[in-house]
């Protein structure tokens, strides 16, 4: 067997529970691997790999009392480094616009809050967040590249997908918002 691409994104959490149950419940994916670390000179780390479906996976560690880690950091990477939310953020496949839509209307119906899709040119996406307030996408192309993309210009987006500006505006807000993150409790180790 050989595969080319992403085994796996290593990220934390301070709650691994209600991370597990947003990717199993909400995203539909499966826990493949899940073990606890004993680290020397004290502490444990719960550590679990979650199948986003496709053979790649999510790694969540979840640290407590580990000598020299602290107790409370931020999860969502972007808060960390004062930056927006769109900066760190990681993108699912998905194969159509249908299956999008389609992905969108699910994480609705399942009360995650999601982003109009947004027409980026050559993709189109939808944006939400994880308990961590890490920014997520499921991302689908939409043509291939020619020469003309590969020049360093302005490449005009057509934007969200909506004339609604609340939409608009959620959109702008959960891609260029600066917020703090997410108040997490502590999964007992």
């Amino acid at each position: 067997m050989q595969r080319r691409g992403v085994h796996h994104l290593g990220l934390a959490t301070l709650d691994i529970d209600r991370t597990i149950d947003f990717y199993t419940n909400k995203l539909g994916w499966e826990v493949g691997w899940c073990d606890m670390i004993e680290v020397p000179g004290g502490g444990k780390i719960k550590h679990v790999f979650l199948n986003t479906g496709d053979g790649t996976f999510f790694a969540f560690m979840s640290p407590e009392k580990v000598p020299g880690l602290p107790e409370e950091f931020a999860t969502d990477i972007n808060s960390a480094q004062n930056l927006p939310s769109a900066f760190y953020h990681f993108a699912m496949w998905l194969d159509s616009t249908e299956e999008l839509e389609a992905k969108r209307k699910d994480l609705l119906a399942k009360g995650v809050d999601v982003t109009v899709v947004v027409d980026h040119e050559w993709c189109h996406s939808i944006y939400f967040k994880d308990p961590n307030g890490l920014q997520l996408e499921y991302c689908v192309t939409t043509r291939k590249f020619d020469e003309n993309d590969k020049v360093w210009r302005h490449h005009d987006q057509p934007g969200p997908m909506t004339d609604d500006p609340a939409e608009r505006k959620k959109m702008n807000d959960m891609l260029m918002g600066r917020g703090k993150p997410p108040q997490m409790t502590r999964t007992p180790v």
